[in-house]
């Protein structure tokens, strides 16, 4: 693909899967990404595509890409950082396998290290990475812990609050914001127009607040979701080993009752100490 082409949804997609896991192939095609960079949005959206088509493994190396993307976007504050962060919580899940969750793991890090994203979003991206529906079945149930779903909770009910205050802001804004025809209507008779500028700057800044607070809250509510899921597993689990102590106490105290009606039984049949010759008792001293 030419750089100067309109972009080609097909021939990138074709790209994307036919990627190889090398350092000359990602970088190559990380440098054409960034030089369609007006077309952030068309990228980010066909990668997740091919994402959801591919195997397991070229979604790793798909996510490389990602990686060398966005690392090189936030040194230079391209709009690749936020393109492609509105999209990691859906492909996030489609990398739980084992064969390649650690290197996934890895790159998070990396984000954290240098500050690609900030410590709750890549919280979120690791929640959903290792917990969930994907997880082996063989994963140690006990890696659960029940504050972490506790924290999540209160996270999501903060973010909620946040996500209707900018929306009540929205509604209060004099500007009709959600009616693109009374928005029209109210700005038509407007004489300056530095004034309508501003005003419908602050609007979308408003607008822009939202989104951005909405999404956060969808990204915790589907880490939420992730560690619900493996606490219905957890507590699946600790039901079940209950249920086997339960048992087992059940059934020895059925034992010890069992064993009590048999001793109460020879009880009867022992001779009685009261019973025996007093001389026989006397000759022990003689």
């Amino acid at each position: 693909m030419d750089e100067s082409e309109e972009f080609n949804t097909l021939a990138f997609e074709k790209k994307l899967s036919q990627l190889k896991d090398t350092q000359e192939s990602i970088q190559s095609l990380s440098s054409w990404c960034l030089k369609q960079r007006d077309h952030h949005k068309k990228i980010v959206s066909s990668w997740l595509n091919v994402l959801k088509r591919v195997k397991v493994e070229q979604r790793l190396v798909l996510f490389y890409l990602a990686n060398d993307v966005i690392q090189y976007s936030k040194r230079k504050n391209y709009k690749f950082v936020e393109s492609w962060g509105l999209n990691l919580q859906k492909a996030t899940p489609l990398v739980r396998d084992d064969k390649v969750r650690p290197k996934i793991l890895r790159i998070f890090k990396i984000w954290e290290q240098r500050s690609v994203y900030d410590d709750e979003f890549l919280s979120d991206l690791t929640g959903l990475l290792s917990a969930g529906p994907g997880k082996k079945a063989d994963d140690d149930p006990l890696d659960f812990q029940p504050q972490q779903l506790v924290n999540k909770i209160k996270q999501c009910t903060v973010l909620e609050t946040d996500t209707d205050l900018r929306l009540k802001y929205i509604h209060e804004s004099h500007l009709q914001l959600s009616d693109s025809d009374a928005l029209r209507a109210s700005l038509k008779d407007r004489s300056n127009k530095d004034d309508v500028e501003k005003e419908l700057n602050e609007g979308i800044a408003c607008v822009e607040r939202y989104t951005q607070a909405l999404q956060r809250e969808i990204v915790a509510r589907e880490a939420l979701l992730a560690l619900l899921t493996s606490a219905e597993h957890y507590y699946s689990t600790q039901r079940g080993e209950v249920k086997v102590v339960a048992y087992a106490y059940k059934t020895f105290g059925a034992r010890v009752r069992a064993l009590k009606r048999k001793l109460d039984e020879l009880t009867t049949t022992l001779p009685s100490a009261l019973s025996e010759p007093l001389s026989a008792t006397s000759g022990t001293f003689a």
